[in-house]
């Protein structure tokens, strides 16, 4: 018998499949997705900072800013004067890739959600309260 935790397990492994599949034609992984949208929301973000938001080693950050950076999605800023401190920073075409890519992936979910009869405002609003309701008890 299954448990609500272990159905939205996998959920959560076949959203990150299918993200898998509908990223393959922009020419990103997953990981190097979520990696974007975080750097996208924080202006000069670090790469410890960035491990941290991913839930990844600092070598593990460091090497998918690197492959952004060499892709020309992420600059990559070292500071003056902060030993190996690295500021991140999206391009204008990391920018334009990742709202054509958010865009795909939202509408193609959202649709998914609308299938079944559901209002994707809704359960994403209740997704929210459920992660936040965790987040505070931990």
């Amino acid at each position: 018998m299954s448990s609500l935790a272990y159905d939205l397990h996998v959920l959560v492994r076949s959203l990150d499949r299918s993200a898998e599949v509908r990223l393959a034609p922009f020419g990103l992984t997953y990981a190097r997705y979520l990696a974007l949208v975080v750097v996208g929301d924080h202006d000069d973000l670090t790469q410890r900072e960035l491990a941290a938001a991913l839930g990844q080693s600092e070598p593990t950050a460091s090497r998918t800013a690197a492959a952004l950076a060499d892709a020309g999605w992420l600059n990559v800023v070292r500071t003056p004067g902060t030993g190996n401190r690295r500021l991140l920073r999206l391009t204008p075409s990391g920018s334009d890739l990742l709202d054509r890519a958010s865009a795909s992936l939202g509408n193609d979910f959202d649709d998914v959600v609308r299938s079944i009869g559901q209002d994707p405002d809704h359960l994403a609003a209740q997704v929210r309260r459920l992660t936040a309701t965790l987040e505070e008890s931990s």
